[in-house]
């Protein structure tokens, strides 16, 4: 089955997409986080992880503003 992706329009439909895009990387991040067994690289893996954590949060907020206002 092909599945076209539509291209975000609407300011929603812009941070749902970014939404889900820090969430994959917040994913990512964590996966690494938890393999690695290197310090400084634990730390840099916690430190971007964090960053997209925040990122989602923020994001969320900005979603829920659109959706109420």
């Amino acid at each position: 089955m092909n599945e076209e992706k539509k291209t975000p329009h609407t300011p929603i439909e812009i941070l749902k997409e970014a939404l889900r895009k820090e969430q994959s990387s917040y994913t990512f991040y964590n996966d690494m986080l938890q393999q690695s067994t290197v310090g400084f690289v634990s730390d840099i893996l916690e430190e971007l992880r964090d960053a997209e954590f925040h990122h989602m949060k923020m994001i969320e907020k900005k979603i829920a503003h659109l959706e109420l206002g």
